[in-house]
């Protein structure tokens, strides 16, 4: 800022002595500082900060995280759910999302410390195969409201990251006698996270969250019924409850799960936030074109008559039973109008030649905002090759894995812990230093649904070559399928065994060979000849 003052002012001074010695003419000066003092704020470091006449409306705030987002976080978090409700390609982009990063579930797979623990090999898959059967038994009880099972749960929670920014969740210990075990989540919307009215002056607590020093959440305010259930709710239900974040076990009280975009960030942003001008533009444009299309698609006749007529016989205007009048169009309708009356021609030309274009640009626009494909979000792959096609779903992947892998180190691996604690605790799960050595007795990898592929033959052969060259392993290659390596192999095992009981091997091995094509050919060709 001084260097440009100083510039200003340089500029400023050799005006002064040309305007005083060739210049007598009122008005001359002050336009004269105007253009040093452009020429001044021309001179900037990121032409991104120039407050040029061009740029001089862009004023973006310098709010904190929390200053900027939790003002308007109820309207975007609204206007989101609005549109995955009533949009096309909002809707359609979030079951995309939900498919390809949970799909039919993310499973776990105990891989315990083997090393650190100090346990042999065969007491280390008694427990991993032990413990993978206490989770399976505890998957169909995971939800508090006996709806979902954990697998249904892990979707729901991700859509609500869409939709809301955020996923709330509170487990709870349920010992009603059917569960296998007691914690159970009970799944609640963004919307019962508020700080109450009686604590609104309170600076400590932003938006419900109540935080510390260092911004680490303490303690959550949870509204006992949702802000929009008017008709079902009752008035002495309406109030608050405070949960601490952790117990005094350090076990958590409360899953707040969001992606932090800011220092200090304390509530989520719906993943639509930047794109929601651009899906609301786009709708209602679609729906000017196909509100234009259908008035063009009807083909009417209307009737004029010079010489009077009684209006209730030629019916030249209908009304409804409240007296006003009924105007609309539709197709092949005959109308008789009022002597005198006439009918412009009227011809909308929709949908005009632009339109394709235009609805493409600007879901290229969202695809790369929300940063995904456009084949993906368009769902239109018909003008990619195998190459772009793969390079596409290549980048959708490596997003979609990100999001599996942070799911999985947030939800489903403190989960998983809780769970295994319970199963220890009734004495399904035998390991004497379990309490004390939990993080190496819970370690466990997150095995996601897999992906096909374009062209499987492609993507086998290449495989292979990895395997042989050492660059994967099984493990590897059964998870990029969603398959645990191990049921895989052991499957594989008793197929063999099968096999051979039933004495197909030979029948099997002629099968698996290529055939011969010359020699089948062969007797064609000399039939032709």
């Amino acid at each position: 800022m001084t260097e440009k003052k100083t510039l200003t002012e340089k500029l400023s001074g050799a005006l002064d002595k040309t305007i005083s010695v060739f210049s007598p003419k009122r008005g001359f000066k002050r336009r004269m500082y105007r253009e040093a003092i452009k020429i001044s704020e021309s001179f900037t470091a990121y032409k991104g900060a120039s407050r040029s006449r061009l740029r001089s409306n862009w004023l973006p705030g310098h709010g904190s995280a929390d200053e900027d987002l939790l003002p308007e976080l109820s309207d975007i978090r609204e206007r989101s759910r609005d549109l995955n409700r009533n949009d096309a390609h909002a809707s359609g982009i979030t079951g995309t999302m939900t498919v390809n990063v949970v799909g039919s579930g993310i499973r776990p797979q105990s891989r315990i410390d083997q090393e650190v623990l100090g346990v042999t090999e065969e007491q280390t898959n008694v427990f991993q195969k032990t413990a993978e059967k206490c989770f399976k038994r505890w998957i169909p009880y995971a939800d508090a409201g006996q709806r979902m099972d954990f697998y249904e749960i892990q979707s729901l929670v991700d859509r609500q990251i869409l939709e809301n920014g955020e996923a709330l969740m509170i487990p709870l210990m349920i010992d009603d006698g059917d569960r296998p075990y007691p914690t159970a989540l009970q799944v609640i919307e963004s919307d019962r996270l508020d700080t109450p009215p009686e604590r609104r002056g309170d600076k400590s607590i932003r938006s419900g969250v109540r935080i510390g020093e260092r911004g680490e959440p303490l303690s959550y305010f949870i509204r006992k019924t949702h802000p929009g259930d008017y008709r079902y709710s009752k008035g002495e239900d309406r109030g608050f409850v405070e949960i601490k974040a952790k117990n005094e076990y350090g076990r958590k009280n409360v899953f707040h799960l969001y992606h932090v975009l800011r220092a200090g960030q304390t509530r989520g942003v719906p993943f639509f936030a930047p794109v929601l001008s651009y899906f609301k533009d786009l709708s209602e444009y679609a729906e000017a074109e196909l509100v234009a299309a259908r008035i063009a698609a009807c083909f009417s006749l209307f009737i004029t008559s010079e010489g009077s007529s009684d209006i209730s016989l030629n019916s030249g205007i209908d009304r409804n039973s409240s007296g006003q009048l009924i105007e609309g169009l539709e197709p092949g309708m005959i109308k008789h109008l009022l002597p005198g009356e006439d009918i412009t021609s009227f011809n909308p030309q929709r949908p005009g030649a632009t339109f394709e274009p235009f609805v493409e640009r600007i879901l290229k626009a969202i695809s790369a905002a929300l940063g995904l494909p456009y084949e993906l979000v368009a769902k239109d792959f018909s003008k990619t090759n195998y190459s772009s096609a793969r390079a596409a779903l290549l980048e959708a992947r490596r997003y979609f894995k990100m999001r599996q892998e942070w799911l999985a180190r947030k939800l489903c691996q403190p989960v998983w812990e809780m769970v295994l604690e319970e199963a220890y605790l009734k004495r399904d799960l035998k390991a004497d230093t379990f309490l004390n050595m939990k993080e190496y007795w819970t370690q466990s990898s997150w095995i996601a649904p897999g992906w096909e592929w374009v062209d499987p033959l492609k993507e086998a052969q290449a495989a292979e070559v990895g395997l042989k060259n050492g660059i994967i392993t099984y493990s590897d290659l059964y998870a990029s399928e969603g398959k645990d390596w191990e049921e895989s192999l052991e499957q594989r095992k008793r197929e063999q065994d099968k096999i051979k009981e039933l004495g197909l091997e030979e029948v099997i091995n002629n099968d698996s060979k290529p055939k011969d094509k010359t020699k089948e050919e062969a007797p064609e060709k000399s039939q032709d000849n």
